[in-house]
């Protein structure tokens, strides 16, 4: 509204010079010279007017409890959508001619759009994982080859930082195209550790060993209830599966307890756990 009312207030601009005597070239010089300058204040204002509607636009999506995950990625689509339509604004006010233009964007387009259509996919991504809810930022992510923390979904690329503090940017469309493991969005994970036991040991002695050390943990949960049984049976060992629920964020202290105490605990029972022998005979 503010570019409509300066644009014709330039336009009064020029017919009163017109009145006032000058040529009709100097007219259209100083007509012209005065949109350039009202262009040029229209884009810090504008700019300035976007900033505010980013900020108002982050405490709505907070209000409506939106994910902060897709926060970047929404602010991206409306600036975006913002300084298309300003640009087009901006062009009328230059009175340069649109359907020329227009005709001319249309063919060149569709090349465009041919070469771009990966960053399509990728906008089309990252569209798919708002809807679908996949994560949110924070949450342990696997993809592909690559895992880790999300830490935040812009216009093209989901930002990713492995245990090893690395970061990693993949492409929005290869979430949709792909199958997401998200090891954090539920509030319990099974932790599984396989162990092998002598042909020689006492199955159930080894059950009852395993199932006290899981019972006197306070991280590992009553319910569902731990459990311990024999899985296979290998050449030298007897194979069991110890399976204990927990909180997602005790999975690791979880996972590492049972390793260590179970091999302190074998050891205190003399049960032993075989590992590969060659035996070389020489004449």
């Amino acid at each position: 509204m503010h570019i409509m009312v300066a644009a014709t207030v330039s336009g009064g601009i020029t017919s009163m010079l017109q009145s006032a005597g000058l040529s009709e070239v100097w007219s259209l010089v100083i007509d012209y010279a005065a949109r350039v300058l009202l262009v040029i204040a229209g884009f810090f204002i504008c700019k300035l007017i976007i900033k505010l509607m980013v900020k108002w636009i982050v405490k709505w999506l907070e209000k409506k409890e939106v994910k902060s995950t897709f926060h970047s990625f929404i602010i991206s689509i409306f600036k975006a959508l913002a300084w298309i339509i300003l640009l087009v604004v901006f062009l009328q006010l230059l009175k340069v001619p649109l359907s020329p233009m227009v005709a001319a964007l249309g063919t060149l387009g569709l090349g465009i759009g041919l070469a771009l259509k990966d960053h399509m996919a990728n906008i089309a991504g990252g569209v798919m994982i708002a809807v679908n809810k996949q994560f949110s930022v924070g949450d342990y992510v696997k993809c592909t080859d690559a895992e880790g923390f999300v830490e935040s979904v812009e216009l093209f690329l989901t930002r990713i930082k492995t245990m090893d503090n690395k970061v990693v940017f993949l492409p929005n469309a290869v979430f949709s195209s792909n199958v997401v493991y998200n090891y954090t969005k539920e509030n319990m994970r099974r932790v599984d550790v396989s162990i092998g036991v002598s042909y020689s040991a006492s199955v159930e002695a080894v059950k009852n060993v395993l199932l006290a050390l899981m019972d006197s943990n306070e991280m590992i949960k009553k319910e569902p209830a731990a459990f311990a049984g024999v899985t296979d049976f290998g050449d030298s060992s007897v194979n069991l599966t110890v399976r204990a629920w927990t909180d997602t964020s005790n999975y690791w202290d979880v996972y590492f307890y049972i390793n260590e105490t179970l091999k302190k605990e074998f050891d205190k029972k003399g049960i032993e756990i075989p590992f590969p022998q060659l035996d070389v005979h020489t004449a």
